[in-house]
């Protein structure tokens, strides 16, 4: 497969650009950039990723996005919220803080 830079998809200018797009990201003031490590083993997102939308405010509730193969989940019911939020947090625990993220993605973008 090729890109639309003509490179490979996974290609190193693609994975170059992708880099480059996250760090850009991470500038922004709402955003807060964490990176989940290999040696962090084992853990519970290995179990499919999803999106967790809160509001603040109270007239609308939580709500977690998992995305399938021909559609998307919306869970809203406050004990499957509370299970993300869980997993949520345990992952955010083990990851890297943002300016170690930052400090491995300038790393791993030299490789490219």
């Amino acid at each position: 497969m090729v890109g639309g830079d003509g490179d490979r998809v996974g290609g190193a200018k693609t994975m170059a650009g992708q880099l480059d797009k996250l760090v850009e990201m991470a500038e922004h003031p709402y955003v807060e950039l964490q990176v989940l490590p290999d040696r962090a083993g084992a853990h519970a997102g290995l179990m499919g990723s999803f999106v967790m939308f809160g509001f603040p405010s109270p007239d609308y509730s939580d709500v977690v996005c998992v995305e399938h193969r021909t559609g998307t989940l919306y869970i809203e019911t406050p004990a499957e919220i509370d299970e993300y939020t869980l997993i949520f947090d345990s992952l955010r625990s083990i990851a890297l803080s943002p300016a170690d993220s930052l400090d491995m993605i300038a790393r791993v973008r030299q490789e490219f």
